[in-house]
């Protein structure tokens, strides 16, 4: 039995590498470039939807010898004349930049690992930094969804009564609307801040959470061990949280796996309905919808490759919810 419910661990599964792998991702826009092209934000409209793998070269120039102020120059070729001016191609004309000898200038060149959004974006940067919003929203907002959820859900499966009828009212009350729409709502009313954005996904998610506790705790709280801890005098806050919560604790992972999921897809859609995430920072979602025509335009690739992400990462979370699921059935021992 040991050797059969260790090989289906779910810590040992496709999905968590997939899931780490995203994390890695998100992590690794904290290495890139601020401001010189590499940057999630840098315009640089001669670059403008560029292919994947396209090494491009520009030149560092410095504007004022007394600042560090510089201006990037992207060029094909470039020479300097006796007169000290620095004459530059660029991919569309030829243009001429005044270049001093006193002044600082730096050849550099830059892979575009994913290609180039239509404003010379380096979409590498925009995906990682995309996939560092994403995550952060979706955890986040998963658990805004339990700490309100398994509260709530075990107060009204513990005391019943009341209690119970005033939270499961609520709870039908948040069911009744779709939850796009509170999150349309919400974030219309208070902002379309990255703050706002994880507390209304979170908000509209917690009644699963409740709904799912208060029937745990329901089955749970007539158990003679918990009879007997009543007898003898303990807290029905120590009951509920030594004697209740480690026998719900397996239902609650699947649904914090599942509604990480819940909340990256609401987060991508609402941002591709531009009531997310503003620019100019980058989500999965808006970086779709402001590219979405290119794919009938020959460069697909500015929507396919945020696409697959978010593909990608929900179905990681919902295998993972799914293995979760089939790890703590007991039933199937």
């Amino acid at each position: 039995m040991r050797d059969r419910k260790s090989s289906r661990h779910p810590l040992k599964s496709l999905p968590v590498v997939l899931i780490a792998c995203f994390i890695a991702l998100a992590f690794s826009s904290y290495f890139l470039p601020d401001k010189k092209p590499g940057a999630y934000d840098h315009i640089q409209l001669e670059y403008s939807l560029l292919p994947p793998l396209t090494r491009v070269q520009f030149l560092f120039l410095e504007e004022n010898p007394e600042s560090d102020v510089e201006r990037i120059i992207p060029y094909d070729s470039l020479f300097l004349d006796s007169d000290g001016i620095e004459h530059y191609f660029s991919k569309r004309k030829k243009v001429y930049s005044n270049y001093h000898r006193q002044q600082t200038a730096q050849q550099h060149s830059r892979l575009f690992l994913l290609g180039t959004d239509r404003f010379g974006r380096d979409l590498f940067a925009r995906v990682a930094y995309g996939s560092r919003v994403s995550l952060s929203i979706g955890f986040l907002a998963m658990m805004v969804s339990l700490l309100v959820g398994v509260p709530l859900g075990a107060i009204a499966g513990y005391l019943g009564g009341l209690a119970d009828r005033v939270i499961m009212w609520l709870a039908s009350v948040m069911w009744s609307v779709p939850s796009i729409m509170l999150v349309m709502s919400f974030t219309l009313v208070f902002g379309k801040s990255l703050v706002q954005v994880f507390v209304a996904v979170g908000i509209t998610m917690w009644v699963d959470v409740a709904r799912t506790v208060r029937g745990k705790v329901l089955t749970l709280r007539n158990k003679e061990y918990i009879l007997a801890a009543q007898i003898c005098g303990l807290s029905s806050f120590r009951i509920l949280a030594v004697h209740i919560f480690p026998y719900i604790l397996g239902p609650i992972l699947i649904l914090a796996a599942s509604h990480f999921s819940t909340a990256v897809l609401l987060e991508s859609g609402i941002s591709f309905l531009g009531l997310g995430v503003q620019p100019p920072t980058p989500s999965w979602g808006n970086i779709i919808r402001d590219h979405y025509p290119y794919l009938l335009m020959g460069k697909p690739w500015v929507v396919i490759l945020p696409a697959i992400c978010i593909v990608g990462l929900i179905l990681s979370l919902i295998s993972l919810a799914n293995r979760l699921r089939d790890h703590f059935d007991v039933s199937s021992y």
